[in-house]
């Protein structure tokens, strides 16, 4: 017994390591906001006040973010595989609170250990974790413990234990908001647990009690965070340059997009949720219970990206969350129905194989994005490596239209880690009036071939790096040499399932980008990215 238990105990862990050994393998820092991280990390610690006035004019509101990897930064440093260390951690610990949850919620030990390598192999989870300066970890993180805190105090004997559990989870509410703002949807998912709990035929005063704390310490925490946010915070949501974007305008093509993840991510789902009827119906209370919470918050966390205009495989971390839970428990329901008959036994079969099949095709996706993620952190690495080399005072262009967060993130990578602040960055539109006023004038320009879309979030695409090719032609106008080139190729095999939905969506709400021609629904090709850096010459006269 006590074997089994220090197994029971370390298999989080062991899950976690596994799903990141390639990652801890091949450590990089990324230029989609790590430079911002490593920069507001240096410089709010010891200032940890300060977190309340950044960015103001975004309209975000997210200081414990900020004050959370500010701390990592002050612990690990710029050492990208001391922060996947980290990312290890907190990847065990929010499967080891996902098999908790499913335990609490009546789920057999099997249903919760399936609940955790649904969650491990996720494509929502591998994004998160293969990369650094996301909130949704945090976030996650947070939100289960108040899940937790809120369990236990619900079942609690004393009321001072109930009530410090009860300050625990609306503590832990509020810190998720702070981490990001969309924890604001556990109010109306909070509100349909409560409602469950209301008109439920077969009522559990525990289960009754955990719906009141989680209603009530959501709505405190989440009434605390936005008296603070009014309090600190210089714009309203409407007016900030990046809040104001949250419209409904978008609903359209983002309930596409939001399709086309599910799709490619949790087509598994479909006959899970075809036994989820049946074992709904046959099941125990418990049972029935958890399917339902499970349901309520996959559409709460759905729902609050409908107005977002965009939609990034990782912002689903916390579906994939609840989505893991409803199939583990489903898919342990059709395996012990397999002795109740042989037309259920069938069903039971039936129900295993085509999940099984479906899931296999949501981890060759999760597969693809990694190794994605892999070759496009690996090539950005080494281009830095090579500009934070370059002559004192050198001046670089980046080709690249239009403007995104490399042309930002790149002399925050110099400076921060590479100790180069004096290396100076410029914009592609003002290649072609580059001259070598300084030591040395550098234009650095994409290459990338076979992109798969969709996939991890990378800031350059294949079409606009083709326009920057052309671009490259006028801008060296035979005054240039090729100083430096690197290309990683990965081989990808892409099951293009939720190309299904392109030719019966409504064609306005078709997100043209996620519906590439010229690939098959089973599409293996090499995917290339890279680098190429020209030195500019002197004109002659």
């Amino acid at each position: 017994m006590r074997h089994r238990s220090i197994v029971r105990s370390v298999a989080p862990l062991a899950l976690a390591v596994l799903i990141m050994l390639p990652r801890l393998a091949s450590p990089q820092f990324g230029l989609l906001d790590d430079g911002l991280t490593l920069q507001t990390g240096r410089e709010v610690n010891g200032r940890w006040w300060s977190v309340l006035d950044l960015i103001p004019e975004t309209g975000r509101f997210f200081p414990a973010y900020w004050l959370a990897y500010s701390a990592v930064v002050g612990v690990v440093g710029v050492r990208p595989l001391g922060f996947f260390g980290l990312n290890v951690l907190l990847f065990a610990a929010l499967l080891a609170m996902l098999v908790r949850v499913v335990r609490l919620g009546g789920g057999a030990r099997s249903q919760a250990a399936v609940a955790a390598v649904l969650f491990a192999a996720s494509g929502p989870a591998v994004e998160t974790f293969y990369t650094l300066s996301k909130a949704e970890s945090l976030q996650m993180a947070w939100i289960g413990l108040s899940l937790l805190a809120a369990a236990a105090s619900a079942t609690a004997a004393q009321w001072h234990r109930r009530a410090a559990l009860g300050a625990v989870a609306a503590a832990s509410v509020f810190v998720a908001c702070a981490t990001k703002e969309t924890s604001v949807v556990l109010i109306p998912i909070a509100v349909g647990w409560l409602a469950v709990e209301r008109w439920s035929r077969e009522p559990s005063e525990p289960w009754t009690r955990f719906a009141r704390t989680y209603a009530a310490v959501s709505l405190v925490a989440v009434a605390a965070f936005f008296a603070v946010r009014s309090h600190y915070a210089a714009l309203p949501l409407a007016e900030g340059t990046y809040t104001r974007a949250y419209a409904l305008q978008s609903a359209g093509p983002a309930v596409f997009r939001i399709a086309a993840w599910l799709a490619r991510d949790f087509a598994f789902l479909l006959p899970l949720l075809a036994a989820a009827a049946l074992a709904f119906i046959g099941g125990t209370p418990a049972h029935r219970r958890l399917i339902l919470y499970a349901g309520i918050w996959m559409a709460g966390w759905l729902a609050v990206y409908v107005p977002w205009p965009a939609t990034f495989e990782y912002y689903l971390l916390p579906f994939a969350f609840g989505a893991a839970a409803l199939g583990g428990v489903v898919a342990g329901h059709a395996w012990d129905a397999r002795a109740v008959g042989q037309p259920v036994r069938r069903r039971a079969y039936a129900v295993l194989v085509a999940s099984g099949l479906l899931w296999l095709v949501a981890v060759v996706n999760a597969a693809m994005d990694a190794r994605v993620q892999l070759a496009v952190d690996l090539a950005n690495a080494e281009l830095v490596d090579f500009l934070g080399a370059l002559p004192a005072g050198s001046r670089v262009v980046v080709n690249m239209s239009p403007v995104n967060e490399y042309h930002y993130e790149l002399p925050m990578h110099l400076s921060e880690i590479k100790g180069r602040p004096d290396v100076v960055i410029e914009r592609g539109d003002h290649a072609a009036a580059a001259v070598p006023a300084a030591p040395a004038v550098f234009v650095v320009t994409p290459e990338v071939e076979n992109q798969p879309r969709p996939t991890v979030r990378v800031a350059v695409n294949e079409l606009g790096a083709k326009r920057d090719q052309a671009t490259l032609t006028t801008i060296l106008a035979g005054r240039a040499e090729l100083v430096y080139r690197t290309v990683h190729e990965t081989w990808l095999v892409e099951i293009g399932i939720q190309r299904l939905l392109c030719p019966i969506a409504v064609r306005p709400v078709v997100d043209v980008t996620y519906c590439p021609g010229g690939r098959d629904f089973l599409d293996a090709r090499t995917f290339s990215y890279g680098w190429q850096v020209h030195r500019l010459l002197e004109r002659r006269t």
